[in-house]
Formats: structure tokens, C-alpha cells, sequence
């Protein structure tokens, strides 16, 4: 009798490990403990096999292009409704698109089956977050936990998101100083966009944080810091639609910054281009089914608000339907995106089953490592964990 098959993927319970977090903190991970909830998973690892990581690079590399094809198909249509754009939002993408301008970084959500299946969920292409987990966090702990079975199995990590950022920056053509905006009360996105800062430091650039709230307007200058210093380049962990909704936001057209990332990545990352692939590539292995019509959509379906962020206002149909997640205060309305439900496959833990989402980072055009996050439910949220991985 042969042997079983080894799964794609696999949960191990660790020895837990109190101390590493707070030793992580040196990295800037001080929000592992966000109201004394476990957002680092202290005892445990994904492992995965050197197939299922093939597999997932495989998949990032094959849509990247597809995707770049229906935002194509989009903007030579010029029809934006799908997407809940305003008008204002639809020039800055069209002028964006036209200047080719181009992008740091984006997350793939993915699901991937015990027998190394992949699906898209979406493509997190504007502010995908986690990426301090993913790419010094969880490579730190691999360095330092010792090896073995208890406490880090596997002698490999998917791992080069560091160098990528790296080696990035310089080919963005962004002036040498580049500023680096955050809500002033999030440290998560302020600890991003720390991390962000060193990497484009190691590259050569000269940085400034400021928070979003004090960028301002000078008829003159355009967008500035408090200092009155014109704000040429900015990255901003902060979604397009919401600076289009605040009073500046009639401004952003007249404005002369280079916005990272750019405007044109709203269509890549609005769960509108979802229903564009499949429109386009029907009945590909690496898509589920999507529509804005719910009839277009055979059997469950989770519902997606277009413009949705961090899991806010999923709405599940026909099956699971208490997986269905509130709509955030606050947020504006957009269409919602049907598509085909696909659940995430569950994993034993010592309290129950824990539901991973695979995280597959890409710096330019380059898939460059994974992040995996975990919740008891079936729709990831920010109350999930983040989950390092290794390599067999």
C-alpha cells in the first residue's frame, strides 16, 4: 500500500511561545496584543509544500496580466457603474491609467485546497494591509525559533518581500523625497507605513511620516506638510474613495503629487474587476464565478460591496448565511459584486477550526511571498490572526 499523499497545506500546533511577540516589538510589531486579543497565533504554523507554494506564485503570475487586461477592457469601455465610482474618482483613474503610472505593491487573497487547488477571492491592489507580518514579522520568528517538529518545522520560508520593496523603489521614477501618510490612530498602519519609510530609505530615498489629517492646500503649491514643504510624492495607506468623499477632496485633480499607490489601481482593486475577469475569461481554473447579478450565480454566493474594505459588509446566500459580516459605520454605498461561494477549507485547532486566507504578496510584477491569516469564521476579518508559515 502506497503512501498517502502529503496535503498542500497543514496546521501545527506549537509550544507556545509568550516571549516572541514582545521581542517583535523592536520591529514595530507593538499591536500584537490589540485588546488583550491574540493577533500574533503564539502556537502555531502553516506548512506548507514547495508545491503549494509553486502553485500560488503560478496563480499570481498568471492573473496579473489577466486582470491588467479587464482594467483595460474598462477603461476602454468608460463605463465605471459596477465600480460606485463618483465622477471626480473616474477622471483620476482615466488620467492615472493614461500616464501608465506605475505601482509598488499588492495583496492576492487566495484559497487554497488541501490538494493544492487555488482560487481568487480578490486582489487587494490599493491598501492591502499585514505586510509587516508578512515580511519581517513571521521571517524574524522562522530566524529565531529553533528548529523542529514543536517549534518550527520545515527549513524554508516564501519570503523575499523585503528585497523586493527594495529594489522597487528605484524603478517607480519618484523624486528623492517621498512622504509617507497614515490615520494618526491606527499604529498597525502607522507601523506599514514605518516599515514602508525604511525601505524606501534602504533604497536611497530621503522620507518624511506625516499623518493624513495634515496634508494641506496652497493655491500656489498644491498638496503640502505643515511646514508649507510641497508634498511631491506620497504613499498613503488610505483608500482613494474616502479622500474623494472629505472636503479636500475636490482638490485631488488639481493637485501636482505622484500618489502612491496610484489612482488607476481602484480598478484593480474594487471587487467590480472580479466580475470583469470572469466576463472575460469564463469558466477559468483560477477564478470563481462573479456577476452583479445574483441570478448569474448558480447555488450560495457571497455578496461584496465593491468599494468594501477589511471584510465589512460581506452578505452570504443560500448557505452559512450567519458567516455574513456587518457593514462598517461611516462607509458610502457601492454595488454590490456577486460571487460563486467557495468556503475556506477548515483546519483543526485545539478550540475548533480555523478558516486560513493565503496572502500572496507581489511587488510590481513580482510574487515575492505569502502571509496567512486565520479565523474561526468563514469570512476573513481584521479580528483574524496573523499565522506564520514554513516551507517542507
Amino acid at each position: 500500500m502506497g503512501a498517502l499523499p502529503v496535503p498542500a497545506i497543514e496546521r501545527r500546533v506549537l509550544v507556545r511561545d509568550d516571549a516572541f511577540p514582545r521581542r517583535a516589538e523592536a520591529l514595530g510589531f507593538t499591536f500584537h496584543s490589540p485588546d488583550e486579543r491574540e493577533y500574533w497565533a503564539r502556537d502555531a504554523c502553516y506548512v506548507l509544500t514547495p508545491e503549494a507554494i509553486e502553485a500560488l506564485q503560478a496563480a499570481a503570475r498568471e492573473l496579473l496580466p489577466m486582470i491588467e487586461a479587464a482594467v483595460e477592457s474598462v477603461v476602454r469601455r468608460g463605463d465605471y457603474r459596477a465600480f460606485g465610482f463618483t465622477p471626480r474618482l473616474v477622471a483620476l483613474v482615466e488620467a492615472s491609467y493614461r500616464a501608465a503610472e506605475p505601482s509598488l505593491y499588492g495583496r492576492f487573497d487566495f484559497r487554497l485546497s488541501p490538494d493544492g487547488g487555488v482560487k481568487l477571492f480578490e486582489f487587494n491592489a490599493e491598501t492591502p494591509a499585514a505586510l509587516l507580518e508578512a515580511a519581517v514579522v513571521q521571517l524574524a520568528w522562522f530566524e529565531e525559533t529553533p528548529a523542529g517538529p514543536a517549534t518550527r518545522p520545515g527549513d524554508d520560508q516564501w519570503n523575499a518581500i523585503d528585497d523586493a520593496l527594495v529594489a522597487r523603489w528605484p524603478a517607480m521614477g519618484l523624486p528623492r523625497r517621498i512622504h509617507f501618510a497614515a490615520e494618526r490612530d491606527r499604529g498597525d498602519e502607522i507601523a506599514q507605513v514605518a516599515y514602508l519609510m525604511a525601505t524606501a530609505g534602504a533604497a536611497g530615498h530621503e522620507t518624511a511620516f506625516l499623518p493624513v489629517d495634515d496634508i494641506s492646500w496652497q493655491q500656489e503649491t498644491g498638496f503640502v506638510e505643515p511646514s508649507g514643504r510641497p508634498i511631491e510624492a506620497c504613499f498613503k495607506l488610505y483608500p482613494w474613495d474616502w479622500l474623494d468623499a472629505e472636503e479636500g477632496g475636490r482638490l485631488l485633480p488639481l493637485g501636482r503629487t505622484r500618489w502612491i499607490e496610484p489612482a488607476r489601481r481602484m480598478l484593480h482593486a474594487n471587487k467590480a474587476i472580479l466580475a470583469e475577469l470572469w466576463s472575460m475569461f469564463p469558466g477559468h481554473p483560477l477564478l470563481l464565478p462573479a456577476s452583479l447579478d445574483r441570478a448569474a450565480i448558480d447555488g450560495p454566493a457571497i455578496g461584496k460591496p465593491a468599494l468594501g474594505l477589511e471584510g465589512h459588509g460581506m452578505r452570504v446566500e443560500g448557505v452559512a448565511e450567519d458567516a455574513s459580516t456587518d457593514i462598517a459605520e461611516g462607509l458610502p454605498p457601492s454595488p454590490t459584486i456577486w460571487q460563486q461561494w467557495a468556503p475556506l477549507p477548515g483546519h483543526a485547532t485545539p478550540s475548533g477550526v480555523a478558516y486560513p486566507v493565503m496572502g500572496v504578496w507581489v511587488v510590481g510584477d513580482d510574487p515575492c511571498g505569502l502571509g496567512i491569516r486565520e479565523g474561526d469564521e468563514l469570512v476573513t476579518t481584521l479580528e483574524d490572526r496573523f499565522v506564520p508559515h514554513v516551507v517542507l
